[in-house]
């Protein structure tokens, strides 16, 4: 059964994944969207460690400074690769749908975890990787 916030909702799961020369920026967007979002489960790791991390984690939601797959497989629901260069554009990936967005705001991340969670909740994968 899929693990659930107190009042009722499905706890997201976030993983956020840096290089080590960014880890001071996941550290910050681990920290803002734990206190944005206090229900939801985050954990900050390092990118070397991402692969392993989506297989024991299964997380719904990857922030990382690392391209998105281009092979959408179904292993998470989103994906937000947030350009170093403020100046060039991140992308955010739902689902396997992509759009571009210059230099996110934290109200944009939190909207993409709200589309996440709507994604999960309607979507029969919301069972995969119930922990």
């Amino acid at each position: 059964m899929p693990r659930f916030a107190g009042s009722g909702r499905i706890q997201i799961r976030v993983l956020v994944a840096f290089e080590d020369e960014y880890r001071v920026y996941g550290a910050a967007i681990t920290g803002a969207v734990r206190r944005a979002r206090s229900t939801y489960e985050v954990e900050n790791v390092e990118s070397g460690v991402l692969e392993t991390e989506v297989r024991r984690f299964a997380p719904h939601l990857i922030i990382s400074s690392l391209p998105t797959p281009t092979n959408y497989s179904g292993e998470w629901f989103s994906w937000v690769r947030l350009s170093s260069d403020p100046n060039r554009p991140s992308e955010i990936c739902l689902e396997g749908k992509r759009r571009e967005s210059l230099n996110p705001s934290l109200g944009e991340l939190l909207c993409v975890l709200e589309e996440t969670e709507g994604l999960l909740i309607g979507s029969k994968q919301g069972l995969r990787g119930a922990r």
